[in-house]
């Protein structure tokens, strides 16, 4: 009986154990921000393992547009090492919007330009992969103001009146000597 018992404690810790253990983090100070998350680790440690960390963060007030790149490189001086600090990402995504990524390999980047978010809105980070069991990432994110249709009309008068100047035609002046 105490055999079954335990046998049966296994079974049920090995299929109730997560697949990845991670914890997304972002931080946001005024135009930029970062995040990552520095530990991706697996339980069990079986590696490559799959993980799938998801986040809300709000976009700063006053800013409309966001772009933001992500990487990760493995360490360590064995291949045993190395691969427990290996990350290939199979998506990341920004309010469902896809990343363009990298070939998987040594080091993975992936980067996402000027997406059109609402101001002071609920934003969705969302990265999945596989991992070696002891890795990290991160990236950063760049918001900008998109400008007002005032700003606008003014940048294209000014170019207006810009151009016109310079195709305005001068008179030409004789000039006599007495």
């Amino acid at each position: 009986m105490k055999k079954f018992l335990l046998a049966a404690t296994g079974a049920a810790a090995l299929a109730c154990s997560a697949n990845a253990n991670a914890a997304l983090v972002v931080n946001i100070s005024g135009s930029s921000g970062s995040f990552g998350n520095a530990s991706v680790t697996c339980a069990p440690l079986t590696a490559p393992c799959v993980f799938k960390d998801v986040v809300s963060f709000v976009t700063p007030a006053g800013y409309r547009l966001v772009s933001a790149t992500i990487t990760t490189a493995w360490t360590g001086s064995t291949l045993a090492a190395q691969n427990l600090t290996n990350i290939d990402f199979t998506s990341v995504k920004l309010n469902g919007n896809a990343f363009t990524l990298s070939p998987t390999g040594r080091k993975e980047d992936g980067y996402l330009f000027d997406l059109l978010i609402t101001p002071g809105g609920n934003n969705t980070l969302e990265v999945s992969g596989l991992s070696g069991g002891g890795a990290s990432y991160g990236g950063q994110l760049s918001f900008a103001a998109v400008p007002e249709p005032s700003t606008w009309l003014m940048m294209i008068l000014g170019v207006g009146i810009a151009g016109a100047a310079l195709r305005r035609r001068r008179q030409t002046v004789k000039v006599s000597y007495a």
